[in-house]
């Protein structure tokens, strides 16, 4: 247990650490760049010292081109007297000078300061080599050992397909984009990631389960992902090429059509680590960030800061991806390529993939049939440094605002169609969503727990291009999002402090988005998935209040897993219908946090999941009581009533097994099955009787 949570410890910071700067806890001045900005945006500087409005001359603050001229722009100091304002300028490459005098504390600790930055208005097409490495360069610049500036950025005010036979399949969230998951099923086999092997289990007749093959990848490559596209499986893995010392996301693709034989019959490959795929329009589209060794400029040496690429229908080397199909995406210098493959999939998927670099890292991402979305924060700068800076922002994160960049696509043809700026941070890809043309997002603005700067959360619609058309703002404040679902013309999203508001929006004005009704309860929701057009389900936590006598305050703790179903026909006022509490304190599940755990059957009207059982012992001890899955029955009449409890009780463990932990639950005509790293089980799907249990070594 102490591993996993260690494991989960290590995966936050990972998650965030490309949006966070480090800011060093010296006397001197400090500062961080995003260092370019459209021009529907001003540019700002955060200074970590004051400076002297009366100095915020022409000879002590100013601008210069890249020639090295001064220029006319407008130069403003807020209010706190440690923010300079740039404004009124034209796009192009620019120097902020700012000169010692220009600030309150003089002397050895206060130094002149010169800030590259450049005001970009649309997407660049990188021209030559030499300017992909200036790009590089003026990364390394701007980012020393001994960081003299902070830097952000305001934006200026805007007016599921059938198979064969009756099968689970993912939980996707648009009807016909695949996402792909762990665990798929075609034709009555079943396929499951197991590290770098595929385990192929033969389930036509689930009281005789069978091991029809093994897929080995080669050499270092671990899967993360499975998705099946006709007699096609793709299975999506990391691969590190100790020949060239880098990281690869690499998609394989197998004929199944004898699913005992499967064959390889291509390989595309990306340099850098996967953010998610999509499969959509007979494509399978491959997006993630790559990050290229540019720090090798600063030894004199000229490396490659080309991402590499690799398809087997051209042949066996790996190659970096041609300048024409790399671009600067607009308001973004952070060192990162977003990039994206798209394989036509028909036909056998011979056609030569198309891949695009972008500079300009992401970390969201939404897609519909025709468009994808990519996300990526914008912290501000107004932390101070500290020695704990890294732990508070794992549990205190900045505030930010959320950067979105929007494509159209058109199979293997992908086109950058613009990008904007919207308050607040983005929770996760249920947040978004794409609607009769528009984008509608839900962020969180400010820390829930920061009483100085109040939190608030914000829905906004924008048009086809990024502009923003309505928005409800304000929402909840003090709270987070916790989870949130748009369902054609209404948005539920659900809010988080002590109780759980369940807000009701009317999105069916994109112009004038409307608060309906709010509900407010115990718990809260960490999934929200629709059951019908007037119910809704909640898959979250139940907390109670604690008084903590050394600060004198209530506190909020968890306990027990939560499910409600939500009635909301009357939209003004919606109640929680029907609920259960699943476990004890410590208990879980993933499809908390990974909505393609969920498990679906409609004919029985079945949802279900992988849960691990805990319960409160002496203290803030729990205690292991069993895991394995639970299938509830869910309809509107009955609300939610258990009907399966496929657990495997402790027996004196103090923990789960790893091996062990159901991963999913799927299902085949009239039989359920768990899928395990180590085991395979069947169960008659009306009552789950126990069938045949197949080992997997």
């Amino acid at each position: 247990m102490k591993n996993k949570w260690l494991a989960f410890l290590i995966i936050i910071v990972l998650a965030i650490l490309p949006g966070i700067f480090t800011l060093l806890s010296t006397p001197k001045v400090e500062a961080q760049t995003k260092n370019e900005s459209k021009t529907t945006h001003s540019w700002q500087v955060s200074f970590t010292k004051a400076l002297k409005a009366s100095k915020i001359t022409e000879d002590n603050v100013y601008v210069t081109n890249s020639k090295n001229q001064k220029v006319t722009a407008t130069v403003a100091l807020a209010e706190e007297n440690k923010t300079i304002l740039i404004s009124n300028l034209t796009p192009g490459s620019y120097k902020l000078h700012v000169k010692e005098e220009a600030f309150v504390l003089g002397g050895p600790k206060t130094t002149s300061q010169e800030i590259a930055f450049s005001i970009i208005e649309k997407l660049e097409a990188v021209k030559s080599e030499k300017e992909l490495q200036q790009y590089f360069e003026t990364l390394l610049a701007n980012s020393k050992k001994e960081r003299e500036y902070e830097v952000t950025t305001e934006v200026a005010a805007k007016d599921e397909k059938s198979n064969a036979n009756d099968s689970s399949t993912t939980n996707n969230q648009v009807e016909g984009v695949e996402e792909g998951d762990i665990v798929v099923v075609k034709d009555g086999y079943i396929y499951a990631v197991k590290d770098q092997n595929i385990t192929v289990v033969d389930a036509k007749d689930p009281k005789n389960l069978k091991l029809a093959t093994t897929i080995k990848m080669k050499g270092t490559q671990y899967i993360s992902k499975l998705a099946v596209y006709d007699h096609i499986l793709i299975a999506i893995s990391d691969e590190y090429l100790e020949k060239i010392g880098t990281s690869m996301t690499k998609a394989s693709l197998y004929d199944i059509s004898n699913p005992k034989n499967p064959k390889l019959i291509r390989e595309v490959g990306q340099e850098g680590y996967l953010q998610d795929i999509r499969i959509t329009n007979d494509t399978l589209y491959l997006i993630g960030n790559m990050h290229p060794n540019y720090w090798m400029l600063r030894e004199k040496k000229a490396p490659d800061l080309k991402p590499k690429t690799y398809d087997s229908v051209e042949g066996r080397e790996y190659k970096s991806l041609p300048l024409e199909k790399i671009s600067i995406l607009p308001n973004t210098m952070d060192g990162t390529y977003s990039l994206m493959t798209a394989v036509d999939l028909k036909n056998g998927a011979q056609k030569t993939a198309n891949t695009k670099g972008y500079l300009g890292g992401s970390s969201g991402l939404y897609m519909s049939e025709n468009a994808l979305y990519l996300t990526t924060p914008i912290y501000d700068g107004n932390l101070e440094p500290s020695a704990g800076i890294i732990m508070d922002r794992i549990w205190m994160p900045r505030t930010t605002n959320t950067q979105v960049f929007k494509w159209n696509v058109d199979r293997t043809d992908m086109n950058f169609v613009g990008t904007t700026e919207v308050k607040g941070s983005v929770l996760n890809q249920y947040s978004m969503d794409e609607y009769k043309g528009n984008f509608r997002i839900v962020t969180t603005e400010g820390n829930a727990w920061d009483e100085q700067q109040i939190s608030k959360n914000h829905l906004f619609i924008l048009d086809n291009k990024l502009q923003q058309l309505g928005a409800v703002k304000d929402l909840a404040p003090g709270e987070k999002v916790y989870s949130a679902r748009f369902m054609g013309e209404k948005a539920y999203v659900v809010t988080f402090k002590q109780v759980d508001p369940l807000f009701v929006i009317d999105v069916a004005n994109p112009k004038k988005p409307t608060v309906l009704g709010e509900l407010k309860i115990p718990g809260f929701s960490n999934y929200l998935h629709p059951l019908d057009d007037n119910h809704l389900i909640g898959i979250g936590y139940d907390t109670e209040q604690r008084y903590d006598a050394y600060t004198k305050r209530n506190f909020t703790v968890t306990t027990n897993m939560k499910m409600s179903l939500f009635d909301v026909s009357d939209f003004k006022h919606p109640k929680e219908q029907s609920t259960v509490k699943i476990g004890g304190k410590g208990s879980y599940s993933d499809v908390q946090y990974n909505p393609k755990a969920l498990f679906r059957n409609k004919e029985y009207h079945y949802f279900g999941f992988p849960v691990v059982l805990y319960d409160a012992g002496k203290g803030d001890e729990i205690v292991y009581k069993g895991q394995g899955a639970q299938i509830y029955e869910i309809t509107a009449d009955k609300g939610i009533v258990l009907k399966g409890n496929i657990i495997n009780k402790s027996k004196g463990d103090q923990y789960e097994n790893w091996e062990q932990l159901v991963q999913r639950v799927v299902y085949i005509d009239d039989a359920l099955y768990t899928v395990a790293r180590n085991e395979v089980k069947s169960y008659q799907l009306k009552d789950f009787k126990p069938l045949d249990t197949l080992t997997i070594k």
